[in-house]
């Protein structure tokens, strides 16, 4: 007999009760509680990012856009623009 047909017989002979016995003291590795604190973080940043930054059509030309959303990503990157 192999070990995986020892433990079929065994398994087999248990009644419910002792099956439940067993049960209680089988420790699952579920989590508790998903921490999605860093996931909000995120999306706040990049709320914040796109609620801040100029629409291409008000700024003028290209090059005061790209300079406008620059330093206005790295206000909120740094923390200037707060995102709480």
């Amino acid at each position: 007999m192999s070990s995986i047909e020892d433990i079929k017989e065994l398994i087999g002979s248990l009644t419910p009760e002792q099956i439940k016995a067993v049960m209680s003291e089988v420790k699952s590795k579920k989590p508790k509680q998903v921490d999605t604190s860093r996931r909000a973080r995120r999306i706040a940043n990049t709320t914040a990012y796109f609620n801040a930054t100029p629409k291409p059509h008000m700024c003028g030309d290209f090059e005061s856009y790209v300079n406008h959303s620059d330093s206005i990503r790295e206000q909120i990157y740094s923390g200037v623009e707060s995102w709480k």
